[in-house]
């Protein structure tokens, strides 16, 4: 098995609280990953789509919410947060696995999704390698993920909270869109969110602005935000080789 970054032994950092006022929260902060969803879904009602990274299950069940028809897989490493996803959801399938290697059958999902994950991983090739695999022909995969390019990481430096023990693979934009399409992978849509690492764009008033533009735009065609937001379609090309483990 792949090394991990999830230490079992002490509390996990993503347990999240359960109330209605942070589920709406919750559903805020996804609106933009769920506009992509639906370009993804092209209009269909029942389509198969695997969550890579569930966490508690909050992304899970809101699409369950909105597309009914959709036959949805969750995989997550920690078993303490399956758990909670599998509380949260009512149909989907959540179960225990490495985002690395992801047990399951090739050619099986119209949409992979993956937010915030894989910056965890030590070989986040492995991870693509296996989404263009499971992927079906013209699947779409979205992914999010700190950008170590973005402006909060140049202000805040060391300080920026993108820099942690667990996250072990950080890129800019440019770096997740070129390792995307090495493995097979055509853009669609490559970009970045705003000013969240900063702290001082998270105070009233200039909070405002910062939500606003998170809630109306979600991100745009820059390399300089907070998050970057990746969406790519399976070419037909096969997937780059993932270099053997040293």
């Amino acid at each position: 098995m792949s090394n991990v970054t999830v230490d079992l032994n002490s509390p996990s950092l993503y347990v999240e609280p359960d109330s209605r006022l942070y589920r709406f929260k919750r559903k805020l902060t996804f609106k933009h990953v769920m506009k992509w969803l639906r370009f993804a879904a092209a209009g269909r009602r029942e389509f198969d789509m695997l969550e890579v990274g569930t966490g508690a299950g909050y992304f899970a069940s809101f699409v369950e919410q909105e597309f009914p028809g959709a036959r949805i897989t969750g995989v997550e490493y920690d078993p303490r947060l399956v758990e909670y996803a599998k509380a949260k959801v009512q149909r989907a399938t959540i179960q225990q696995g490495n985002a690395e290697e992801l047990q399951l059958p090739d050619n099986s999902f119209d949409v992979v999704v993956s937010l915030q994950v894989i910056e965890h991983l030590y070989r986040p090739e492995l991870m693509l390698t296996r989404v263009h695999q499971l992927l079906r022909p013209n699947g779409t995969f979205i992914f999010t993920t700190p950008n170590v390019g973005g402006t909060g990481a140049r202000l805040m430096g060391t300080k920026w909270h993108g820099y942690c023990d667990d996250h072990v693979s950080l890129k800019t934009v440019a770096e997740w869109q070129a390792l995307a399409e090495r493995h097979g992978f055509t853009s669609v849509y490559c970009g970045s969110t705003f000013f969240s690492g900063i702290p001082w764009m998270n105070r009233l008033p200039l909070a405002l602005f910062n939500w606003a533009l998170l809630l109306s735009l979600g991100s745009m065609r820059w390399k300089h935000g907070e998050s970057f937001v990746g969406v790519f379609r399976r070419s037909n090309a096969p997937a780059a080789p993932a270099a053997s483990q040293p």
